[in-house]
């Protein structure tokens, strides 16, 4: 019995120590971040009291205002969630707002924000920066002249879009000079079309330069092109929707020399061979084939230098502000200029003797020529001039059943002929035992 007493109290303490409640998330501990470019983001959070019931991670990237909300299966005393870059590609000089949200039944807490700068890291990449004016530029190798060549042109360009747009700059521009062809198309990323040699994201202030994308010359208007991009966008910004492509592309390439002259014959071409694009068909999105694409960018300088002739360079700014408060396009485009869209865009392919390109119909689908396998023959046709009797109601018994209806009803009624049967002879039986 001695010696039964701590063997008792010992498996009544193992007892109570399995029926305690586990450690209750009692709030956050240190949240930390890292980043390998082409590779992954990770983020962990301590959990010093013990994992939530539930714990998801929200991450929120430059240049959007939406939230992706990753689901997070914790630790004891710790999380961890991994982001694969390799496999969903970032751009790079994007930063990273993140926090984490815990659930317990109703009660929901939120750990402090910081943030991650997901840069191109890759080895090999001996990153140097300089800040000229607004432009902090970035090169590796001996890009370095170049570089701040880019930087001082894009002081000079970010002037003169602000002066024609009516709107200052919003902040800081960041330019990455790229001197080889597989760093500059690693860091745009799969969706990249071949032909690129410079790239602008404004939703991160970013623009890629490739020093093999052209000539010298070609690369200084350029920089002035992708410049005008960062400030169109600061001097169109709103809620509702991105302004016409044209418009902001032709704009870009108008002011690299402040005429479209260059873009002209390529109008002209193309009206001659009836090629030209309607502008509704470029609001979105551009062509993919190169030569398309060319004639887009063509038809929108082309555009915005017919607007300056005709309606001044007060047009422009009159536009984008128009955009800024939230007009659509054609409601920006009769601001600036003070006629219908309508009337505008056949004064453009008039300027060329041409008519505005109209809709094509689609081609009517032909009939299969594919061989068909022998197929089953058609049921014999109903004349439907014919009087016909009715069809039984749902609650109409059919006149006539087939084979295997009959037989499916006779089986049932053997059925419970058969039951009926056993229920009598056991209920004899029963009757001869009592008795």
């Amino acid at each position: 019995m001695r010696r039964l007493v701590p063997v008792a109290a010992i498996a009544l303490a193992l007892a109570l120590a399995a029926s305690s409640p586990a450690a209750a998330f009692s709030g956050f501990g240190t949240l930390a971040a890292t980043a390998t470019y082409d590779g992954q983001m990770r983020f962990t959070v301590q959990l010093p009291g013990g994992p939530p019931e539930q714990l998801e991670l929200l991450l929120r990237f430059a240049g959007s205002e939406s939230t992706t909300v990753a689901p997070v299966d914790p630790g004891s005393s710790s999380a961890e969630y991994v982001w694969d870059t390799a496999d969903r590609h970032v751009t790079p000089n994007t930063t990273i707002a993140y926090r984490w949200r815990a659930t317990n039944g109703e009660q929901v807490t939120l750990s402090p924000e910081k943030t991650l700068l997901y840069d191109d890291d890759r080895p090999g990449l001996d990153w140097h920066t300089a800040t000229i004016g607004a432009a902090t530029v970035h090169w590796y190798g001996g890009a370095e002249s170049q570089a701040r060549h880019f930087g001082s042109i894009s002081a000079d360009a970010a002037a003169a879009a602000e002066a024609l747009l009516g709107h200052e700059l919003a902040g800081p521009i960041d330019i990455f000079v790229y001197d080889s062809r597989d760093d500059f198309f690693g860091a745009l990323g799969p969706g990249a079309r071949e032909w690129t040699g410079a790239a602008t994201y404004p939703d991160l202030r970013t623009i890629f330069m490739w020093l093999g994308g052209g000539s010298s010359s070609f690369l200084e208007t350029t920089m002035t092109h992708e410049v005008t991009h960062v400030v169109f966008q600061d001097a169109t910004a709103n809620p509702f929707h991105e302004p016409a492509k044209w418009f902001n592309e032709g704009l870009a390439v108008w002011s690299e020399q402040h005429s479209a002259a260059s873009q002209v014959g390529n109008v002209r071409s193309a009206a001659a061979d009836g090629r030209l694009l309607a502008f509704g068909g470029i609001t979105e999105s551009f062509p993919i084939g190169d030569q398309a694409a060319r004639l887009a960018y063509s038809e929108g300088a082309t555009m915005v230098d017919l607007i300056v002739d005709t309606y001044g360079q007060d047009a422009i700014a009159a536009i984008a502000a128009a955009w800024r408060d939230g007009a659509g396009d054609d409601e920006a485009l009769e601001a600036g200029t003070g006629v219908p869209v309508d009337e505008l865009y056949d004064a453009y392919f008039a300027s060329f003797g041409a008519a505005a390109p109209t809709a094509i119909e689609p081609a009517p689908i032909l009939p299969s020529n594919v061989d068909k396998p022998p197929q089953p023959s058609a049921p014999a046709q109903v004349d439907e001039s014919a009087s016909a009797a009715p069809s039984p109601s749902p609650t109409q018994e059919p006149a006539q059943t087939d084979g295997n209806g009959a037989w499916i009803q006779g089986a049932i009624i053997a059925g419970i002929l058969v039951g009926v049967l056993v229920a009598v002879v056991a209920n004899r039986r029963r009757g001869s035992r009592a008795a």
